[in-house]
């Protein structure tokens, strides 16, 4: 592979409630909102990885707990699929593109592209 994928982009959280965190997060660890929508908060501390909340009751299906990061969302795809891993679809968020994949041992990941 040509080491596509840049970085960790965040760690993903499921929370049972979103305000309720994210106010939690900001009042007593002083994180910063880094984007925010109706169904995620994502928050950074300093220019480390930052964490993405997910309602709980939003995510229907396995999860990734974290993602990496890639300028060639196609490129990763194409190569990771080459290398016999296995991937499911790219799906296109409007501002996000991302796909998932297994590695060796079962465990989801994801890469995303924004």
């Amino acid at each position: 592979m040509k080491h596509r994928l840049e970085r960790i982009d965040t760690v993903l959280l499921r929370v049972p409630d979103l305000e309720r965190t994210v106010r939690w997060y900001m009042e007593t660890l002083g994180l910063k909102i880094k984007w925010r929508t109706d169904l995620i908060a994502t928050l950074k501390a300093g220019d480390g990885t930052p964490i993405t909340f997910v309602p709980q009751d939003a995510v229907k299906e396995e999860c990734p707990f974290f993602n990496f990061y890639t300028s060639d969302l196609r490129g990763a795809y194409e190569e990771m699929k080459l290398l016999g891993v296995e991937v499911g679809p790219i799906r296109d968020y409007g501002t996000v593109q991302t796909f998932d994949f297994k590695d060796d041992r079962g465990q989801l990941l994801n890469v995303c592209h924004f």
